[in-house]
């Protein structure tokens, strides 16, 4: 029996088979790599290509098994039959998929799947063109990294709607059937998307006008932090304890919004000291300047400063004022180098920061008269 059964061919196959295969496994892991975890629906594409990838791998090896039966002269017929079997099965899946889902309309699960993965095509090709323009192409540029950021996001948002019109001139949708989805659209606008609506305007605003861009240092209300991701809906500011607060973009249009690196990236801080009232006022002032000069964040140009601001209750209040284009996202830290060594300096030449102290006096009163006899 084996005699007859060719089997180099049956080899080949198998080898052809295997390789196919790795070569889909392969095309498959590379397709997920690329697919970015804050891209629109993300797990879904990557659900999608494991289903795609399994039924290939299905496919390959039904048709090897296919083909090695019909290699064995004993089990020809048997391959023919299973051929058959299976262009029939094609044949009723090719019908239900062709079959309209609403009768007298060409809404059909073939349309809809053409539709999801049309769709799914353009996100993912707007997600690797965004990528690739700020790792590849922009990266070369001049341009700070919060302009980088506009340029790739404006040009995926042209690359999804430039898809979005393809799209409806390529599966044939009405453009008039689509006036009563814009209309309804709008009602829905009016009625309780306008909050969405509003983000996703203030994204937009946010983009062009740069009131703020990726790396600079904000507070908004009582989030501080630095500013991570700008997307069309909400801003990412991640804070010193590495919490991520997903801020809607409308509040950067409408509140108060302190910017520390707009612009500028030199900030100055104030650091209040307070002395005892017979100390030496100048050798103060000369300990903190020392102080600050000695301090490798604080700025050369503008030099720092001390400010003898009023006669406190119980100590004369100072306040050094230095510059500074670091620690800007840690300002506490500063200030802590700063208190550290003001105390050490203080401490080694004999400077007093004294208590709170308070008078009290006390005024004598006639003893009451005692009522009635002791017990």
């Amino acid at each position: 029996m084996w005699n007859s059964v060719p089997l180099a061919r049956l080899f080949l196959l198998l080898c052809l088979a295997a390789g196919i295969q790795i070569l889909v496994v392969r095309i498959a892991g590379r397709i997920r790599t690329r697919i970015a975890k804050n891209q629109p629906f993300a797990s879904q594409l990557g659900t999608l290509c494991r289903w795609l990838a399994g039924f290939a791998s299905v496919c390959i090896w039904l048709l090897a098994t296919i083909g090695a039966l019909e290699l064995v002269p004993q089990t020809e017929s048997l391959a023919q039959q299973l051929l058959g079997l299976g262009a029939r099965l094609v044949a009723l899946i090719e019908a239900l998929l062709s079959r309209p889902l609403v009768p007298g309309t060409g809404i059909t699960i073939h349309w809809i799947l053409e539709i999801i993965v049309f769709i799914s095509v353009v996100l993912l090709l707007a997600g690797t063109a965004r990528r690739v323009l700020l790792s590849r192409i922009l990266g070369k540029t001049p341009l700070d990294p919060g302009a980088r950021h506009a340029v790739a996001t404006v040009a995926q948002y042209l690359i999804v709607g430039l898809g979005c019109l393809v799209g409806v001139n390529t599966l044939g949708i009405n453009i008039n059937a689509l006036s009563f989805l814009a209309g309804a659209i709008g009602v829905g606008v009016g009625l309780g998307l306008q909050n969405i609506t509003n983000n996703f305007i203030s994204g937009i605003i946010i983009l062009f006008e740069r009131p703020i861009k990726i790396g600079d240092r904000i507070e908004v209300g009582e989030v501080n932090g630095d500013v991570v991701h700008i997307a069309a809906r909400s801003t990412t500011v991640r804070t010193n304890d590495n919490i991520a607060i997903i801020i809607p973009n409308s509040s950067f249009i409408s509140s108060n919004v302190i910017n520390w690196s707009h612009g500028d990236s030199k900030v100055r801080f104030r650091v209040p000291v307070q002395v005892a009232y017979d100390s030496d006022i100048r050798l103060v002032e000369n300990l903190l300047l020392e102080v600050a000069r000695a301090n490798e964040n604080v700025l050369e140009d503008p030099p720092p400063r001390v400010i003898f601001k009023e006669f406190g209750e119980s100590a004369l209040k100072f306040e050094l004022r230095v510059w500074s284009s670091r620690l800007l996202n840690r300002r506490g830290v500063l200030i802590s180098q700063l208190n550290f060594a003001i105390f050490e300096k203080f401490k080694d030449r004999g400077i007093r920061i004294p208590y709170p102290q308070r008078d009290v006096h006390i005024t004598p009163h006639d003893r009451p008269t005692n009522q009635g006899p002791r017990p």
